[in-house]
């Protein structure tokens, strides 16, 4: 295996010179890689550019939410008594009303007895979910409302059981019903109330032995039993009971304490009855509205004030923006300045520009708000929700939030003036990642090159030194002699 030195035998520095060469040819190499670290710089930028277009978009189209612009809110005079929500479907609009009862579920408890006390006798325990009327039961529960009265639920019942063991099993037989033990000292009632409120959701619970024979005195699964006859084991301690309203004078039932029907669009929560009227006001939530504005307005200027930073040229830094001298970055930022500038929908006749609604364009291009015209505006509200919101089917007669919600759908599409840039700007990096990858394999098959000529012309030049340093010794000896 021999041993390589360049430039031993010559005296030469092959290595810094080919080395320097070599750095002659690479010029244009590094070209490329400054405009590919360029062209990365752009797609960034671009990229940041299309998201914050995007949540320009999305700000503008929550301003063509029918939720934005019929958001209500909703007012009690006494909150202790009754509370609510107001939906967009509601009007805005002020009533009274009075609470007189409230829904209440029907329940029932057994007699005392300590937490060892044992049922004594197995049964069943038939329980249904009716109304009761004048003593009378009548079985009404169709849960899955397909038109028949569901079958009555059973539950079977041991004679070693407990109350706590009678109550896990009937609350696991989801009967329409809960139970839960009391304990009061060393005395225990099993407790029985009824899921749900309202004079149709009270219960009858029917128990018999192991024969199939009702019982009616009252001993083992007696205990439990509440019916029509008068042979109850329990005692009721409340009836399911509708709640009764008054609104504007005319009375309401209602199987719940959350009334829906009432007031359309208005759930009314019932707390407590009441004495006096209860004034209910639903109003415009514009708080929902300014918020919505603010975020168009808070994306409009992020977007806008990076594109400026992108695009200039600071004289005082000398440097240029990422995105300087750029057509569709230029471009886009003219449009979107000319956009926020024009004039609203003709069908809205109290506001002709944005700075009418007190959104203001600054001098720098970007919004500011004026909070007392804004609040003006509100009171013209209609006519602010066309201004923004106007479907005209064409964008000098369409609002000034569809027009930008379409503007960033087109935009940002598959074929969008953006999508169209980010894909050339990624093609553009690919090839010059493929220019690289060539000319370094030409820069290394010429250095080898190079190496090689310089090798030969270094061993060439030794023998010359070698023949050179003979002669010289020669002369030198035919001189002394």
């Amino acid at each position: 295996m021999s041993i390589s030195s360049p430039g031993v035998g010559s005296g030469l520095d092959i290595n810094s010179i080919v080395t320097q060469l070599v750095e002659v040819e690479k010029q244009p190499l590094k070209t490329l890689q400054t405009k590919a670290a360029k062209l990365e710089t752009q797609l960034s930028a671009f990229a940041t550019v299309k998201s914050q277009l995007a949540s320009l978009g999305d700000a503008a189209s929550d301003l063509l939410s029918t939720d934005t612009w019929g958001a209500k809110t909703f007012s009690s005079s006494d909150t202790a008594a009754v509370t609510g929500t107001a939906s967009s479907s509601s009007i805005a609009s002020s009533f009274s009303m009075s609470v007189t009862q409230l829904a209440s579920s029907q329940s029932a408890r057994t007699a005392a007895m300590t937490s060892t006390d044992t049922v004594g006798a197995a049964g069943t325990l038939t329980i249904s979910i009716g109304a009761w009327s004048s003593g009378a039961f009548t079985a009404s529960l169709d849960a899955d409302e397909d038109g028949t009265v569901d079958d009555p639920i059973s539950v079977s019942i041991s004679a070693t059981d407990t109350l706590s063991t009678v109550a896990s099993n009937i609350n696991a037989a989801d009967a329409g019903v809960t139970a839960v033990v009391v304990t009061s000292g060393t005395q225990q009632r099993l407790l029985i109330r009824s899921s749900d409120t309202g004079e149709d959701y009270g219960f009858e619970i029917t128990a018999k032995d192991d024969n199939g024979d009702e019982i009616i005195d009252g001993t083992g699964v007696g205990k439990f039993s509440y019916t029509a006859s008068g042979t109850s084991g329990l005692t009721q301690t409340q009836a399911g009971q509708d709640a009764s309203i008054s609104v504007e004078g005319i009375t309401i039932t209602s199987s719940s304490n959350t009334v829906s029907d009432a007031v359309p669009g208005v759930t009314l929560k019932l707390l407590s009855t009441t004495s006096s009227d209860v004034q209910i006001t639903v109003g415009n939530d514009t708080d929902t509205i300014k918020t919505k504005l603010t975020a168009f307005q808070d994306a409009y200027n992020t977007l806008v004030s990076n594109l400026k930073t992108l695009t200039k040229y600071d004289a005082t830094t000398k440097k240029a923006g990422d995105l300087q001298g750029d057509g569709t970055a230029v471009t886009l930022l003219s449009v979107l300045n000319t956009m926020i500038s024009a004039t609203g929908p003709a069908a809205s006749s109290t506001f002709s520009y944005l700075s009418d609604v007190g959104i203001q364009v600054q001098s720098s291009g970007l919004l500011s708000t004026s909070s007392s015209t804004l609040t003006t505006a509100f009171d013209s509200l209609d006519d602010l929700k066309t201004f923004f919101y106007n479907y005209g089917g064409t964008t000098s007669t369409n609002g000034l939030a569809r027009r930008f919600r379409d503007f960033v759908w087109d935009a940002n599409g598959v074929e969008g003036t953006l999508s169209l840039k980010k894909t050339a700007l990624s093609e553009a990096i690919t090839r010059n990642e493929t220019s690289q990858d060539k000319f370094s394999l030409r820069i290394a098959e010429m250095q080898k090159r190079l190496y090689k000529q310089y090798g030969g012309l270094d061993s060439r030049m030794g023998g010359l030194n070698g023949l050179s340093s003979f002669v010289s010794a020669q002369v030198a000896q035919w001189n002394k002699n």
